[in-house]
């Protein structure tokens, strides 16, 4: 008989002697044993311990693995608090582990102060080989560097000899209790779990098993971010065959089978571990019935018997396991197991390792599916199965029929990324009528008709279906009206979240023609749906037509519901938006702070309306050159966003950095304002998707960024692809027409004049196209940027008459303290060093300066540019040394900027003063040390690379 066989048959001779008499037992004994000793043995040390109080169990521990403390050995700990251990100081004893003691630490050496958990392991390395070992395997730990592992800072030998590591400390909570602390519901507890996969899956890619998964070992921290601890020390202790029996870090509770029955061990029994704690997570209790009171040796019978299947252990929940995760009753939280998540965790406690998943990524993959709505791996459907649990995925209403839009809109905007509760509710009092319930008939059967046979889940397909319904609805002639107008404001909010504006406006427009509410859900329903119109209306740039429609919904909020708080925030927020559409900045300003204050007195707010509201405000103030005001809206919006647990990987959260980017970028801080703009763009990655105006406009902020630092290559090509985004989105004229005069811009920083003109042209023409006014503040923006290609090229009479121009409408439109103005006047400060004007240069040059003074902080990039131009001005007047003092001071100023390419530029200028001062030599070193920059940032065709090429060529 093998080992594992002697192992299975005493786990089964127990469970009938257990309960025996003792008298009765010995017989049994001998009956069943008779002629093996070693079966008699195992069978009496596990007997002998059932009768133990304190269940020791220490032959059986020797054998299966868990190595426990006694008593004594555990007293002799008391007396280590002060001791030191290699660089460290034990201040407290935080545990008892399978191989040894943990502690907390704290640094004693006086290099830095560091608070660290030590874990001192026992007996480990008795002999120069384990020694050797224990150090090769030391360093393959440290490699271990990832987000979600608990990080190893050292390793050593104790005086005793006896092997230690020391891990970050983590100030947390087992991850089961951190749920159920926090009331996560099934999604949240999944998505958690996927951290602690990311992890396993990374030490499985690097060759480390990790063996004792289990609660205490997954810690969540005050961030929500999962730490897993102890990760592959035990494996990495164990000799060098990875599959390798014998395993002394072994928890019976979390134990696979091959760790029971000393069967070869892989990353099939991390697998069966992670199944363990995902049944645990979700149901509440331990798939094999094994609790804390469980005695040892019935935790070794119990594991050989099969799991309990996930659904039938939610069914036996208790009532507040069932509220902690979301659930109404544990019945209802048992139905919303059923299916993919069942099956997944089923296929982890195979008993047959081969029949796990075959890697912690295909764990991971299936439950994104589950998370996704789509068909698991691990549970085959068929056609029909298929097809319902696409519907279910992508269901179009989402209070009534079970089958259409809330994941729809999910999935593609971020105005619906949490559930709106409250207009959920309006809309399922709407749809209660009979009007609703046959547009309801008419959605499902639409999609359901036009479903393919596989899962769908890209937005291409999203809006296929879309058209398939809007078609179906065109050619439907016998369609009650009501009916009809129900579908079509569904529809225009589902075209809408997809960014198509015009077909949104066009399907409201219709819906909402002639409807008049009599009922407070009806009509704040229908108030919803005109502000979505609103929206529409204003990404299409009908400006009036939107305030109107916002004076609509705030007069339905108003009649229907004076006395409620969030209907009047919600009011504002959409006269804001039409004040704003309409150039009306004071009123706009009004309505939304006025939002936000009232924000502030509801215990519960709107979340995602507030934060829009905070985004709006901020980036109206940042328009007004409020900068410092902006960015501490901003900076509250964020505040309040983790206030309300929004999500550090909510897309709630993007538009919001994105907006603080381009307010840092104004303010001169472009270094810092690229680093949230990528994150903004990593988030809308991962949770919208790379498309349509939103996603341009990231892109257009990223160029924007780099494009300050003078990486005009890096910047060009962001530009060049956010123009390809915002191309997708005809109903955003502005926007495309500002990306496009941004990619023009960067080509003209690099050189490239002939083809800036030509971005420029286009630009132009888009203008003109879209019937932007002459007031429009893109359509001046695009011609003041392109009066400065002009001046590059020579065309100076052009790029003068076309700067007096827009500074006349700059004065009377914003105002001579505007930014606008301020602008104009800097580009025609610009064309007088062009033209060599040092006396009309330098009175420009002292009103502009006046200006920003009253816009950007001191330290901006202007003011050394002010310099730079001044020391021109000097040049041409032949006063040469206040030139050399004004270029030197630009210089180290510029250096501050972190712009390389300025830097450069203004040292080439420099090396032509000194140069003409006769300082040969230092002209020649500012020149190394221009050149390279130049050479490598701009093109040869670049008019500061061409009169330094030419300077250089004049020293040789």
């Amino acid at each position: 008989m093998t080992p594992q066989e002697r192992n299975r048959l005493a786990l089964v001779l127990f469970g009938e002697l257990v309960d025996l008499p003792p008298e009765d037992r010995a017989a049994r004994l001998d009956a069943q044993c008779a002629g093996d000793a070693p079966l008699r043995a195992l069978l009496d040390s596990m007997l002998a311990a059932d009768s133990e109080t304190a269940e020791p169990l220490l032959h059986l521990v020797a054998q299966a693995g868990e190595s426990m403390r006694s008593d004594g050995a555990q007293g002799e700990e008391k007396d280590i608090l002060g001791r030191q251990i290699g660089a460290w100081r034990i201040t407290a004893v935080l545990g008892y582990g399978g191989m040894g003691a943990v502690y907390e630490v704290q640094r004693a050496d006086a290099a830095y102060s560091q608070r660290a958990a030590l874990k001192l392991i026992r007996a480990a390395a008795d002999s120069p080989l384990g020694r050797e070992r224990f150090l090769r395997e030391r360093q393959t730990l440290a490699r271990l560097q990832h987000p979600n592992i608990a990080t190893l800072l050292d390793g050593g030998f104790a005086s005793e000899g006896d092997p230690y590591f020391v891990m970050e400390y983590i100030d947390g909570l087992p991850l089961i209790r951190w749920c159920d602390e926090h009331g996560l519901g099934l999604r949240p507890r999944v998505e958690l779990f996927a951290q602690v996969l990311d992890a396993v899956g990374y030490a499985h890619r690097n060759l480390v098993v990790h063996r004792d998964l289990k609660p205490s070992n997954l810690l969540v921290d005050g961030t929500g971010r999962v730490k897993l601890l102890d990760f592959g020390i035990a494996k990495q202790l164990e000799g060098s065959d990875v599959t390798r029996t014998g395993d002394h870090a072994l928890t019976f509770e979390y134990a696979s089978p091959e760790q029971l029955q000393q069967a070869p061990i892989t990353t099939a029994t991390d697998i069966w571990q992670l199944g363990i704690v995902l049944h645990r997570l979700l149901s509440g209790s331990h798939p094999f019935g094994i609790t804390q009171e469980t005695p040892l040796p019935k935790q070794l019978q119990q594991l050989e018997s099969a799991p309990e299947p996930l659904t039938r252990a939610a069914a036996h929940a208790n009532a507040g396991q069932a509220a902690s995760r979301g659930a109404s009753s544990p019945q209802a939280l048992a139905a919303s197991m059923r299916g993919g998540i069942a099956a997944i965790v089923a296929t982890c406690l195979h008993r047959e390792p081969g029949a796990r998943y075959a890697s912690v990524d295909a764990l991971a993959a299936d439950l994104k599916r589950w998370l996704d709505g789509r068909p698991v791996a691990a549970a085959p459907m068929g056609r029909g199965e298929r097809a319902g649990l696409w519907l279910r995925r992508n269901r179009l209403l989402a209070a009534s029929i079970t089958a259409v839009a809330a994941a729809l809109i999910a999935g593609t905007a971020v105005s619906l990324w949490q559930a709106r509760e409250a207009r959920l509710q309006a809309r399922v009092a709407e749809l209660q009528s009979a009007n609703a319930r046959a547009a309801m008939q008419f959605l499902t059967a639409t999609l359901a008709a036009a479903a393919p046979e596989q899962s769908l889940s890209t937005d291409v397909k999203v809006r296929t279906l879309l058209d398939k319904a809007r078609a179906q609805l065109k050619a439907n002639s016998s369609m009650e009206p009501a009916v009809r107008q129900s579908v079509q404001r569904l529809l225009g909010r589902l075209y809408q979240s997809l960014g198509e504006s015009r077909v949104a406006s066009e399907l409201l427009t219709a819906g909402l023609s002639g409807v008049d509410p009599q009922q407070r859900e009806e009509a704040l329903s229908l108030a919803e749906d005109l502000s979505t119109q609103v929206n529409a209306l204003l990404d299409m740039e009908e400006r009036a037509q939107a305030l109107a429609v916002a004076q609509r919904a705030a007069a339905l909020r108003a009649r229907f519901a004076p006395g409620d708080v969030v209907q009047q925030l919600r009011a504002c927020r959409d006269l804001g938006n039409g004040y704003y559409g309409n150039h009306e900045a004071a009123k706009a300003s009004q309505q939304w702070e006025q939002a936000i204050a009232l924000s502030k007195t509801i215990s519960s707010p709107p979340v995602d309306d507030v934060i829009s509201l905070y985004e709006l405000l901020g980036s109206l103030q940042s328009e007004l050159s409020q900068r410092a005001k902006a960015l501490e809206t901003f900076e509250e919006g964020l505040a309040f966003a983790d206030k309300q647990g929004v999500p550090e990987a909510s897309p709630l959260r993007i538009s919001l950095l994105r907006r603080r980017g381009e307010a840092l970028i104004a303010s001169g801080q472009a270094a810092a304002a690229e680093q949230g703009i990528r994150a903004a763009i990593e988030l809308q990655s991962k949770t919208v998707g790379e498309r349509g105006v939103e996603a341009g406009a990231l892109y257009n902020a990223l160029g924007l960024a780099q494009f300050e630092q003078g990486h005009f290559g890096a910047a060009a090509a962001t530009f060049a692809r956010a123009s390809a985004l915002m191309s997708s989105a005809a109903d955003a004229p502005s926007q495309q027409v500002a990306v496009l005069a941004n990619e023009a811009a960067v080509n003209e920083s690099a050189g490239d004049y002939a083809r800036a003109r030509l971005l420029y042209d286009r630009a132009i023409a888009q203008v003109d196209a879209a019937h932007l006014g002459a007031d429009d503040t893109v359509r001046r923006a695009v011609l003041r940027n392109y009066s400065r290609v002009l001046t590059m090229t020579g065309d100076y009479g052009a790029a003068r008459d076309l700067l007096l121009r827009l500074q006349e409408q700059a004065r009377q439109t914003d105002g001579a303290d505007s930014q606008e103005y301020a602008w104009v006047l800097w580009q025609r400060v610009v064309l007088a060093r062009r033209m060599r004007d040092a006396d009309g240069g330098m009175r420009l040059l002292q009103e502009s300066r006046a200006r920003w003074a009253k816009l950007v902080p001191e330290g901006h990039p202007i003011f050394a540019h002010a310099l730079l131009n001044e020391g021109v001005f000097a040049e041409v007047r032949g006063d040469l040394v206040t030139a050399e003092r004004d270029l030197r001071e630009a210089a180290t100023r510029l250096e501050a900027t972190h712009k390389p390419v300025d830097v450069a530029a203004t040292r080439a200028t420099l090396a032509r003063i000194c140069f003409q001062r006769g300082h040969r030599a230092e002209a020649r070193q500012l020149l190394a040390q221009a050149l390279p920059v130049l050479r490598e940032s701009v093109l040869p065709t670049h008019v500061g690379r061409a009169e330094a090429e030419r300077l250089a060529r004049e020293l040789k």
